[in-house]
């Protein structure tokens, strides 16, 4: 949980410590990062690190947060709740990967994918109301966008893929 004491810095201090972590946890899984470059990156002390975040994991969770908020692009509401609309699932994945592998969080949300994210909660599962096509189709989109961002050259031929089978639930 990040502390109180984060909202009442200023923003220049504020992005100095985001571009600290964001540094951090692009190169380094969560398991090797260190709270002592992330506070020198930052031009602050250990101890205020740790007035901001309870932890390394806080921090990461803090940034992690951050980075989707600014790219994450949900599906409409009203696509999980009417008929089944593969070309919304496919136009979904295909704007988010282009937006997020050149952004400036691909390498941590890569990063994340290849090593932080058996070390966080599990998010909350799709709930058991969503029907069989639509529960498979995000199934499928979760697995499509982790490999597109794995391996972004082929990007395209795992597009190709997801649109096929999205398809054979019509």
């Amino acid at each position: 949980m990040v502390l109180t004491n984060l909202t009442k810095i200023t923003t220049a201090k504020l992005q100095r410590i985001q571009a600290a972590l964001l540094d951090e946890f692009s190169k380094y899984p969560l398991s090797t990062a260190q709270v002592a470059r992330i506070a020198k990156h930052a031009g602050i002390s250990r101890s205020a690190f740790y007035t901001y975040f309870e932890n390394l994991t806080d921090a990461y969770q803090y940034l992690y947060h951050q980075a989707l908020a600014d790219i994450h692009q949900p599906l409409p509401v009203a696509s999980l709740t009417s008929d089944y609309q593969p070309q919304v699932y496919l136009q979904t994945v295909t704007e988010f990967t282009e937006k997020t592998v050149n952004c400036r969080y691909y390498n941590l949300i890569k990063m994340h994918l290849l090593y932080n994210e058996a070390f966080l909660p599990k998010a909350t599962p799709p709930a058991l109301t969503l029907d069989s096509r639509h529960w498979a189709a995000m199934t499928l989109v979760h697995a499509t966008i982790q490999d597109i961002l794995l391996q972004p050259t082929k990007r395209q031929d795992y597009l190709r893929r997801l649109e096929l089978a999205l398809n054979k639930f019509n």
